[in-house]
Formats: structure tokens, sequence, C-alpha cells
């Protein structure tokens, strides 16, 4: 959980940096109210409104920009290896995934997977599609929010986002794989890690509202990846309750007590937007 939420906080210190001179205290405080703030909204919208509203009035604004700039470089992260999984239980599979032939499925993967590295390399280069915003009113007066990538660290910038994005994801799909050799879910650790994987590529299009979710939104996805790619060849009730726990395991280290302190930091907004 430590290294998980220090990886986001490290970058969002990084971002936030580029606005006012941000602490690590400052930084976890933001990042914590974002959590909080997540947890009762779609998709995690709350997210971008719980960060930047630490951070005095007048940089709220740009606190939400940069918050896309973060939240696009793990959802780029999420989408390559979360084809790249599905690429991979395509070949592990043994019969058509819901009347898809799983060669064609396998094929998919790999090529959304390397479709995705194009939007990395936009994503660092980020300025040539910005430049179109001068041409339409209605965007130029967006361009001033946007003066991160016109700073000559911003390449330098991107791709530490990409990388500590890519290890923060690696430890959050890792941290299935402890989970469920805890609660003996009894599946060898790469299945795991791909299935995991392939849930949160997933979860990406599902509007989730975390707080009372309890893991159980996990526990049917990644029941149904199991014994649709043959991983699981039967869902036992032992074994469901396995998945149960440690889903719920998982959603209470990350995501219920980080939120419950961020709530706390979510009580200043008031005095923050005074000062």
């Amino acid at each position: 959980m430590f290294l998980n939420w220090g990886a986001e906080v490290f970058k969002w210190k990084l971002l936030a940096n580029y606005m006012m001179p941000v602490s690590y205290k400052l930084a976890t405080k933001s990042t914590l109210a974002g959590v909080a703030a997540s947890v009762f909204t779609p998709f995690r919208v709350g997210t971008y409104f719980g960060k930047a509203a630490m951070f005095p009035h007048k940089y709220r604004a740009k606190g939400l920009i940069l918050q896309l700039f973060n939240s696009i470089a793990m959802f780029e992260v999420n989408f390559f290896f979360g084809l790249l999984f599905i690429g991979i239980l395509g070949t592990v599979a043994s019969e058509p995934i819901f009347g898809i032939d799983k060669d064609l499925l396998s094929t998919i993967g790999f090529i959304g997977a390397g479709m995705v590295l194009v939007f990395w390399y936009l994503f660092v280069n980020v300025r040539v599609l910005l430049s179109t915003f001068d041409k339409w009113k209605i965007t130029s007066n967006w361009r001033k929010y946007f003066d991160l990538v016109n700073d000559k660290r911003y390449t330098n910038l991107s791709l530490t986002l990409i990388f500590v994005s890519v290890a923060r994801y690696l430890i959050i799909t890792y941290q299935y794989v402890l989970a469920y050799e805890v609660f003996g879910v009894g599946i060898e650790g790469w299945e795991t890690f791909v299935a995991a994987g392939t849930l949160f590529f997933v979860f990406q299009f599902i509007p989730v509202f975390n707080a009372v979710e309890f893991g159980v939104m996990r526990t049917t996805l990644l029941s149904l990846i199991l014994t649709t790619f043959g991983l699981l060849e039967e869902l036992t009730p032992q074994i469901t309750l396995s998945i149960t726990l440690a889903s719920f395991f998982i959603w209470l280290i990350n995501l219920a007590i980080p939120s419950l302190i961020g709530s706390v930091f979510l009580s200043q907004i008031k005095v923050l937007k005074e000062s």
C-alpha cells in the first residue's frame, strides 16, 4: 500500500511543482483527498476535484489540468497492459471467448497494445497536438492552462510519469498475487497477475462507486475472467470465498483506509481557500 500510494504521491508532487512549490506533505494530503473524493463518484472523477481543492483557490484550475496529465499516463499504462494480457490469455484459452475466436482475440489484444505505444509517444510529444488549440477560438482560451508542455523539462517529466505509472501498476497487480496466495485461491502467480491486469482494463469502463463496492465487483469480474479463459476449471464455493476475501482485503488496503485518511484532509478545504 505504501509503495502504491507513495508512487502516486511522487508523480503528483512532480506535476504540482509546475504551478507552486509543493512539499511531500502537501502532495500526500492532496493525493489522499483525491482518493476520498473519488470513492463516491463514478469512474473516480472526484479525484480531480479532491486533489485540486487542497491547493489555494487561484491554482485549482491548473491543478485539474495537471491531474489530467497524471490520469492520462496511468490510463495509457492500464490500456497497454490490459490489452497485452488479453492477448496472452487468448493464447492459453481452449475455446472461443464470448463467441470470439481465441486466436483472433489474442491478435486484437497484441495489436491493441502496440497501438497504445503510439499514444505513449504522443503523450511525450503532446506539444504537436496542442498546437491545434490556437486554431479555434473556443479552445484558444484553454491554451494558457497547458503551459506545462512548453517547458523544456516536459519530455523528462512525461517519461517519468509513464515509468512511475508502470511501476505503480505492477505493484498494484502484484498485490493480487500476494492476496491470492494468502487466501488460497489456488492458481499460479502469473495467472493471477494476468487476470488482475485484465480486471483493471475492464474496470475502466464500469462506473463503480468504490465506497460501497467492498470488492464485490472485483470478485465478480475476476471470477468471470478466470473461468472464461480456463484458468479455473470450476468455481467452487471455497474458491469463490477466497477470491471474495482477497478482493475485499485489497479494497480495504488500497481504497477504504486511504479514503478515510483523505476525508480528514478534505475538511481543510475552506481554510486553504481563505488563505
